[in-house]
């Protein structure tokens, strides 16, 4: 992209810098930092000198979250300028910065002159830097100072990066009368494999006090050691949620089957809605097939979530677990036997598909429409014939439905008879699956074109959103007018179904429309044009998003999802 070609581009928003209006530069500011493009920090930081402290403040913001090392200087002029507010919003700022490029500069600001804790948070900045300089300046602090917070913040950088010739230093240090300091110094000499620090981290360890039995798991996290597994164990049974939490850091120490000994025991014993679920993902990711009973059982919860987790977990493990799925499977719940078709459809092999060709005729209209599912996933082709065969004989609209929708992924034109008889259906699942099923089988001639465009007036919205995405698919030019059209009818699911419709496209030329709803009264569609313009990601709604955001209309992660996506888009040509 042309420098001439990027001004353009976002000159729309960088032209709000200088307005008069003070709300438009600040949400111009603020559009500035989502879109992180690196030239515009430069075109930023002359609004540094402004009187206004939000201006200033928004700015400093931005900075941070474009990143560009230039700008560090700047920001660094906010550090200890007497004005609270700003001098804490620089240093959030600094963070988003790759510092190593300008460390020189951060290890300067924070000379001995600065304030202690002003100075600890400039140096935990670059805690995480492994460089002979930031090393020279952990180790003159030691010497130096008495402040505990610099003292702790010097010893815990030789926790991560662990130094011989800072050996001495941290002996004295781990006999300081406060126990934060001490407690790094033994961190630090434990590294260092001095068995008496190590037995002074266990003493620790069983601390009545759960700051510092949090503290000391934290610390371990820093750079955690084989030898640490026995403090680890003993913290996964603590009794203080957050430190069981950051317990599960030292999870990687162990092997595989001591992992899933320990990881079996307490999600047994867990009942804490804050730590069940960082502990169930972290079981799901480890795909052990030792774990088998622990996400069996999560197959038939009450909770979507808990069932979509124990399949995931259960098709990681492969296919060492098939053979235990088929022979228990006639035994077992309904509910179990459902979601374990998915987990066949997930694992695949041969085995697999078996069982779940066994049930694509079974009686129960979810067995049917998981086994089908599966094969899907499976991409077992092979099964086409007996899929087509149901087709033409299948009765309950639940299970055609989802019938037209694994034959569009399994098959090609074959198919394609089937998927239309399905436009002709008085269900209106069935119809919208037909839609798009014909839409993925990339049907692009006149006479399918024509036989979807009357689904456009279909009395259900789903099955219209289908048929303009399919159509445009197709090449249809006349969908985008028929949508902008669609969106200003008065019935709030036509404008909704519009607005779903322009997002899933993505065409830019449905971008007006999409803004111009976001005045609509009805939250469907209102929700709809917002989802739809963070999918299309086109520069010219970011401002008006931000003026929704600051509605509070909808909650702020909502905003922040569809935010995300245009610092991406700003990196597409």
């Amino acid at each position: 992209m042309t420098r001439e070609h990027e001004a353009r581009r976002y000159a729309g928003i960088v032209d709000r810098l200088s307005s008069r209006d003070r709300d438009e530069k600040l949400l111009a500011i603020v559009a500035l930092g989502i879109l992180r493009v690196p030239g515009h920090a430069d075109q930023l930081v002359d609004l540094l000198s402004s009187p206004d402290e939000e201006i200033v403040g928004s700015v400093i913001d931005a900075l941070g979250k474009i990143g560009n090392p230039r700008s560090v200087k700047y920001v660094l002029e906010f550090v200890g300028a007497g004005r609270a507010g700003l001098a804490d919003r620089a240093l959030n700022a600094l963070s988003g910065f790759e510092l190593t490029p300008v460390l020189d500069q951060i290890l300067r600001a924070a000379d001995e002159d600065k304030p202690p804790l002003l100075r600890r948070r400039l140096l935990s900045l670059v805690s995480h830097i492994r460089d002979p300089r930031v090393a020279a300046t952990m180790t003159e602090i030691m010497g130096q100072t008495q402040d505990p917070g610099l003292l702790v913040e010097s010893a815990m950088y030789f926790v991560r990066y662990p130094s011989t010739e800072r050996h001495l230093l941290l002996k004295m240090l781990g006999n300081n009368g406060q126990w934060e300091v001490a407690m790094a110094a033994q961190l630090a000499l434990s590294r260092l494999g001095d068995e008496g620090a190590r037995s002074h981290l266990k003493r620790l360890a069983k601390s009545p006090a759960h700051p510092i039995r949090m503290a000391l798991v934290q610390g371990l996290s820093r750079r955690p050691m084989i030898e640490d597994r026995e403090l680890y164990e003993i913290f996964c049974h603590d009794p203080h949620p957050q430190v069981r939490i950051a317990a599960i850091a030292g999870l990687p120490l162990f092997k595989a089957d001591e992992r899933a000994r320990i990881l079996a025991e307490w999600l047994g014993r867990e009942r804490d809605e804050t730590v069940q679920p960082v502990l169930l993902r972290t079981a799901a990711a480890e795909t052990y097939h030792g774990l088998y009973p622990e996400f069996f059982r999560l197959l038939s919860s009450a909770l979507p979530a808990h069932r979509e987790l124990a399949v995931q977990a259960l098709v990681g493990m492969g296919e060492s677990i098939i053979d235990r799925i088929v022979k228990s499977f006639p035994k077992l719940p309904m509910a179990a036997r459902e979601q374990l078709l998915l987990v066949a459809g997930g694992i695949g092999g041969e085995t697999a598909k078996k069982l779940v060709r066994e049930h694509l005729g079974d009686k129960e209209r979810w067995m049917r429409i998981n086994a089908m599912e599966a094969m899907a996933r499976l991409g077992a082709r092979e099964a086409l014939p007996l899929l087509m065969e149901m087709a033409g004989r299948e009765k309950d609209p639940w299970v055609k439905a989802s019938l037209l929708s694994v034959l569009s992924r399994l098959g090609g034109t074959d198919q394609i008879p089937v998927c239309e008889a399905g436009l002709e259906s008085s269900d209106a699942r069935v119809r919208a699956n037909a839609v798009e099923a014909l839409a993925k089988l990339g049907v692009r001639d006149r006479d399918h074109q024509k036989r979807i465009e009357p689904m456009l007036r279909d009395p259900n919205d789903r099955v219209r959103v289908n048929a303009a995405i399919a159509l445009s698919k197709m090449g249809d030019q006349t969908v985008m007018p028929t949508l902008i059209a669609m969106a200003k009818e008065p019935t709030k699911w036509l404008r909704s179904s519009a607005a779903f419709a322009l997002g899933a496209i993505g065409d830019r030329e449905g971008v007006p429309t999409l803004i111009a709803l976001l005045d609509d009264r009805e939250d469907v569609v209102y929700r709809n044009a917002l989802e739809a313009l963070g999918k299309i990601a086109d520069i010219r709604s970011l401002i008006p998003i931000l003026q929704e955001k600051a509605k509070d209309r909808l909650p702020a992660d909502f905003f922040a999802a569809i935010l995300s996506k245009f610092s991406h888009q700003a990196k597409q040509p």
